[in-house]
């Protein structure tokens, strides 16, 4: 199975690679920088790839799909040609639908390596698009789609069908170090994995899948399960594919444990380095999504009519929030991370009860993606504020107000005089924390801060998340605390009422 420093590994072998540009431009080559796209599907954004890979997340609608399609044409075949078209993807409405395109709409690539930017306008009067005649840069591209790996217990095909009658014509044996990645993903351990190559006695008709070894049990995909065939399916095509590609993957988290996605994620960013590829993925995963660095992952998040794109993202769960706020007309509050709307609730909930139900708290990653999506939503005539921890402080006339204290929630709730206070919530809580201090050297900052809270939350015997709640009710039960907390309540109260 994957490890936290198998992943960290790999984020930092590549930000080595990535960092150096001789290196960067020897390694991957001519790789998209970035794709505009203006009036196709209601977008009208720039998606930035700053890493080698890419997760694009974001609610069903929200415009993956179309993302990756428009990537997958922007390379040229060294053979002449393209790969994909934009009208292979975006194609004339149907009598009665609203068009997916619009009379200026335009698509502009630009790439890493100095490579000329080039853009595609449509031309209505011909409903065609207007590629670049000559200067087109090659690279090879892979679009691998939801049905490239369904489960061939599924398909009911000719290895369904002469099941009885198959007989192995050729065997290949996979490399070690493919069996290996296999292994890792799926935290399983595997100690063969075979290509054979299968027909009838009598007939032309020919087909091939993989047959494994996992202990002493030896079996064929029509008997792995969903996930397994997946990964084993997968990681064989990918490795086969020429070096420096454009691998463009929709939701390959699909059939895969949680734990398996993280593992995808390591062997994503794996692959990437070792052959120069830049991947590109459309997730619903949460565990894929988080599990790559923060400069590989952007957001998508549709309202009614337009897509906004957060690029740094700190969590898939983000789009599904924002969306359902903009739909049922909820006020958005803009936080940092998950411990500050923990606090924030707790605040609404006592001093604002009227606000607490109102309103959605989302947390966004950090004090600058909080101002940016306060002032993006607010421009769009969405209710939105934000609330910054306590060590940034806020700015009313922006609509960013501060968590009370002057430390982030962390920090605040493990005071000392707080941990003093939590004793009547928590017995032997200060005691518990000397020990779990132990586990903050070495770190400094939010880092050590919040590796303490989980040492401290495991000597206790609690999940995070009720070792939160007492220490936040153990915070309250000071007056000072309670006034302030009030006070923020009713400031934000005010900027709602103030600014419909």
């Amino acid at each position: 199975m994957v490890s936290q420093e198998d992943i960290q590994k790999e984020i930092e072998l590549i930000d080595e690679k990535w960092e150096n540009l001789s290196a960067r431009n020897g390694l991957f080559g001519n790789l998209l920088r970035s794709v505009s796209i203006a009036n196709i599907r209601s977008i009208d954004e720039t998606i930035e790839f700053t890493w080698p890979v890419t997760v694009i997340g974001g609610s069903n609608g929200s415009g993956k799909t179309t993302v990756l399609q428009i990537c997958s044409t922007a390379y040229s075949q060294e053979k002449g040609g393209r790969y994909y078209k934009l009208g292979d993807w975006i194609r004339n409405a149907l009598l009665g639908e609203t068009p997916a395109v619009q009379g200026n709409a335009d698509v502009s690539f630009s790439f890493w390596d100095g490579t000329s930017s080039f853009h595609v306008p449509y031309q209505p009067a011909r409903t065609r698009w207007g590629y670049p005649r000559r200067g087109n840069p090659q690279r090879h591209t892979e679009f691998i789609g939801i049905a490239n790996f369904a489960p061939r217990i599924e398909k009911k095909d000719r290895v369904h069908v002469f099941r009885a009658k198959l007989e192995i014509q050729a065997s290949e044996e996979m490399d070690f170090d493919s069996i290996k990645r296999i292994s890792k993903i799926l935290g399983v351990g595997y100690s063969a994995v075979k290509i054979q190559k299968v027909g009838v006695p009598k007939g032309k008709w020919s087909d091939s899948f993989p047959q494994i070894q996992r202990g002493c049990n030896i079996y064929s995909e029509p008997h792995m399960g969903a996930g397994e065939q997946k990964v084993i399916r997968l990681v064989q095509y990918l490795e086969k594919l020429p070096k420096k590609s454009l691998i463009l993957l929709e939701e390959p988290e699909i059939t895969l444990h949680p734990d398996a996605q993280s593992g995808l994620a390591w062997y994503l960013m794996n692959l990437s380095r070792r052959q120069g590829h830049q991947i590109i993925v459309a997730t619903h995963s949460p565990n894929l999504f988080e599990t790559l660095p923060a400069q590989s992952r952007v957001l998508l998040i549709r309202d009614s009519n337009k897509v906004e794109v957060l690029h740094n993202a700190s969590y898939l769960r983000v789009a599904r929030e924002l969306s359902g706020s903009i739909k049922t007309n909820h006020d958005i509050v803009f936080v940092e991370d998950p411990a500050a709307e923990i606090f924030l609730q707790e605040i609404l909930r006592r001093c604002a009860r009227k606000l607490f139900e109102t309103s959605c708290i989302v947390p966004i990653g950090n004090t600058d993606d909080v101002y940016r999506m306060v002032s993006s939503f607010r421009k769009k005539g969405v209710r939105a504020v934000g609330v910054r921890d306590a060590d940034t402080g806020g700015d009313k006339a922006q609509y960013l107000f501060s968590l009370p204290g002057n430390a982030f929630p962390e920090k605040l709730l493990l005071s000392s005089d707080n941990l003093v206070r939590a004793e009547k919530f928590v017995n032997g809580i200060q005691e518990s924390f000397a020990l779990a201090e132990t586990q903050g050297l070495g770190r400094s900052g939010s880092d050590q801060v919040k590796e303490i809270f989980k040492a401290l939350s495991k000597e206790l015997g609690l999940d995070p998340e009720k070792l939160a709640d007492r220490l936040i009710l153990a915070w309250f039960s000071d007056e000072e605390n309670s006034r302030k907390a009030k006070k923020l309540a009713e400031e934000i109260e005010v900027a709602f009422d103030d600014n419909p």
